[in-house]
């Protein structure tokens, strides 16, 4: 791999900086409850996200980080697993992030409850409604960009003798991890979508289909909101 040694750099910050960055960011939140901080905390994030994802462009060709490693799919047996499974099981997810909206319509109470851990993140204004739209649209493409492009590249090409489904899993425990501001039940489930992401971006062979979900997945969270939830 080029840039051998600002790889390692960066994946030692994704692994070690990007969670306590989090956890730091978390308790300024939590005690810093005016508007401008939630709106500083969602510029930084949008900032830092899309410079990192520049920084790997520039370590990896973005037509090489666009397609996963080369021999990985063949590895996993992915590549015997039809594209149109691949899509079902998307259409399935889909399905999965309608749930959340039937429950709250039948029990609004519900969605106080799936929104505790990270209500200190939510927004409380039309604005910050607006600002938080572009943080997950952030997070759906860099996010995809770095922990499955740029993660897995670094992984296949540092280990190539280890199994391809352990690096899936290590690539995906890191993105848990990078969550793990969203508590234990956040930072598992966070890894375990990583997991499935990865597995549509290895099968279809481009990160399009997990960038789409994993935006989707950020975004269902409008659905969980009522509307009357934000001010001006």
């Amino acid at each position: 791999m080029p840039h051998a040694a600002l790889s390692i750099i960066l994946i030692a910050f994704l692994l070690l900086v990007m969670p306590v960055w989090g956890w730091l960011d978390t308790r300024r939140l939590k005690r810093n409850k005016e508007s401008a901080a939630l709106m500083r905390s969602y510029i930084i994030t949008i900032s830092a996200m899309w410079l990192i994802a520049l920084l790997c462009s520039w370590l990896l060709p973005p037509n090489v980080l666009w397609q996963p490693p080369a021999g990985l799919a063949a590895s996993m047996r992915l590549d015997i697993v039809p594209t149109s499974a691949m899509f079902g099981v998307a259409f399935a997810l889909l399905i999965g992030l309608i749930a959340p909206v039937i429950i709250v319509r039948r029990n609004p109470g519900s969605a106080d409850k799936q929104l505790d851990a990270i209500r200190f993140l939510l927004p409380k204004t039309t604005v910050q409604r607006a600002v938080f739209v572009v943080v997950c649209l952030t997070a759906g493409i860099a996010e995809e960009w770095i922990y499955r492009g740029f993660v897995l590249h670094f992984l296949v090409s540092a280990l190539p003798s280890v199994n391809g489904w352990l690096l899936v899993v290590a690539a995906a425990a890191m993105f848990g991890i990078a969550h793990a501001y969203q508590g234990r039940v956040g930072t598992i489930l966070t890894g375990v979508l990583g997991f499935v992401f990865s597995l549509f971006y290895i099968g279809t062979g481009s990160l399009l289909l997990s960038m789409f979900l994993h935006a989707l997945v950020d975004l269902r969270i409008f659905l969980l909101l009522p509307a009357s939830s934000t001010h001006e």
